[in-house]
């Protein structure tokens, strides 16, 4: 049954800024700052679904992926490699909400199934009528910008073409999502105007000095509404804090961000690196997890460089040689499945969780077998 026409104009009106607190979130990007004011009643299941993302850090470190010069542009679902990020189960189309695809509303991007909105998200650079809801379900809108329409306006006028895996519509430059934080405006008035991104990073400090987990993740919120500068030791902080408020899935997205960002040769990047790969061993799976027509390769015993002879360390050499081709062969057949539209939404989660382990075991076993040639070597 369709809305009223009253009733059409009062959901409107409470999107527009009515007497309705809404929530509200900040996008900080490589180009600028947005703020989104969320449909809180119009669209409950996409407002939570995206709150979900945020909270758990999914977006920081994704980019605009997509642009349609003067229509969309979209993101929210692809890492600076354009590989594709983790999902959640979709979500029920909630485009006969009375919300229209209005220039400046943010709506729920989506396969040919009407119910199969995740993670990724486009702003509306014109009136696109045509995706909303009627008598075909149409593309939900649950947010619009409040502040800072210029900006998408400005990724939108990007050039376009193929990059990576994406055949079209790619920006040139790709312009990331550094992070999408819950917006608390009265939390933030206690801190100073002046000086106030230095005021919430030393009570960052004092908190996790505290081993209070709780409030370093809320001033590290606080701290990214404000879209405050990269700062390797708030990341650190931040998944500290996340990992033990057992918090896994924030924690790894931190700590990914902060190696996207940082030079290898920082101290922050070593201590990222070696947290991260701590948390991906404690979480890995026992084995590979299968997944339709990709058949994963099994890694190869190393020999103990203590007692080891030239002609062992050699042939260990040659297989794991053979094993990273093998991995390679197998993330080729694992995107795939992952970019494939048809594939059920739990097949293709699998294959990015399995992309993700295999990844691991390929540095991982590199990693060990360098280090085992070192101690060959010194053994003189």
């Amino acid at each position: 049954m369709s809305l009223g026409k009253t009733k059409a104009a009062a959901l409107l009106s409470l999107l527009a800024g009515g007497t309705v607190e809404a929530t509200e979130v900040a996008v900080c990007t490589d180009r600028g700052r947005a703020v989104l004011e969320l449909a809180d009643e119009q669209a409950p299941l996409h407002v939570a679904n995206f709150l979900r993302y945020v909270d758990t850090g999914l977006y920081s470190g994704t980019v605009f992926h997509r642009v349609m010069p003067g229509i969309i542009v979209q993101g929210g679902g692809l890492d600076r490699q354009l590989r594709p990020r983790p999902t959640l189960a979709p979500v029920a189309n909630e485009s006969r909400n009375g919300l229209r695809n209005s220039r400046g509303t943010v709506a729920a991007a989506r396969t040919a199934d009407p119910d199969s909105a995740s993670a990724q998200f486009f702003v509306n650079l014109a009136d696109n009528r045509s995706l909303d809801g009627g008598r075909d379900l149409g593309y939900t809108v649950f947010a619009r910008v409040k502040e800072g329409m210029e900006m998408f306006d400005e990724v939108g006028q990007l050039p376009t073409g193929a990059a990576g895996p994406l055949s079209s519509d790619v920006p040139t430059p790709l312009i990331a999502i550094k992070s999408i934080a819950r917006l608390d405006e009265a939390a933030l008035a206690a801190f100073p105007v002046d000086g106030r991104e230095a005021a919430i990073k030393n009570e960052i400090a004092a908190a996790a000095a505290a081993n209070d987990s709780v409030a370093t993740l809320r001033l590290v919120d606080h701290y990214r509404a404000i879209c405050g500068g990269a700062d390797p030791e708030v990341t650190l902080a931040e998944a500290r804090a996340a990992l033990a408020a057992g918090e896994g899935t924030r924690a790894l997205f931190a700590l990914e961000e902060l190696m996207a960002t940082t030079d290898a040769g920082h101290s922050a990047y070593a201590e990222a690196k070696a947290l991260r790969d701590e948390t991906l061993a404690e979480d890995a799976p026992a084995g590979p997890q299968p997944v339709s027509g990709c058949a994963a390769p099994a890694a190869p015993a190393l020999p103990d460089a203590a007692t080891a002879t030239e002609a062992e360390m050699l042939a260990a050499q040659r297989q794991v040689r053979a094993f990273v081709t093998a991995g390679e062969t197998y993330l080729a057949c694992l995107a795939k499945v992952i970019d494939d539209e048809e594939r059920v939404a739990d097949e293709r989660n699998a294959a990015v969780s399995e992309h993700n382990r295999m990844v691991a075991a390929m540095e991982q076993i590199a990693a060990d077998f360098n280090e085992r040639i070192r101690a060959f070597k010194a053994r003189g």
